[in-house]
């Protein structure tokens, strides 16, 4: 009985010992950070203008003076076309196709001249330690500008969204 017991411990032991030594499992749904690093933001959604609707608003004008929203606007376009990236529709999540992008560039209340403003969904992370802070874009919806009857800007409507970059 007592061998029984001794054997019983031993194995137990054996068990404890070799739990210690294993590696824990990468979940893929969690990352695991450095400890000096800390999520700022696991999800933020900003909006950032591509075009200044307001040709009075100089600090818009300053804000947007080096951005190329042309080159954005159509190398968003290329992914698209090229099959490295997929569309998305903004309301459905769905994924389109390239002959329904085609179809929204056809409508008349679109042109890529007055794609207006991008959507980003990012994280961002901070290193402590070294200060600097990383932010991954997890999608880029384009968004065009809609006018009322007096050319007056409405609002932006969403084109499609890309994801994963």
């Amino acid at each position: 009985m007592r061998m029984r017991y001794c054997l019983l411990g031993l194995l137990l032991l054996v068990i404890v010992i070799s739990s210690c030594n294993q590696q824990p499992e990468l979940n893929s749904d969690k990352v695991l950070l450095p400890e000096h690093n800390v999520v700022w933001a696991d999800t933020i959604i900003y909006e950032v203008l591509l075009t200044n609707p307001d040709e009075l608003n100089e600090w818009e004008t300053t804000k947007l003076q080096g951005v190329n929203s042309k080159k954005i606007v159509d190398d968003l376009f290329k992914m698209v076309y090229d099959g490295e990236k997929k569309a998305y529709n903004y309301y459905t999540n769905e994924e389109l196709s390239i002959k329904q992008v085609e179809e929204i560039e056809r409508r008349d209340d679109y042109s890529r001249d007055k794609l207006g403003k991008l959507q980003f969904t990012e994280t961002w992370e901070m290193d402590l330690a070294n200060k600097k802070m990383d932010k991954k874009v997890l999608s880029i919806l384009l968004a065009y500008e809609l006018y009322n009857d007096s050319n007056e800007l409405r609002g932006y409507k969403a084109a499609f969204y890309l994801k994963d970059f």
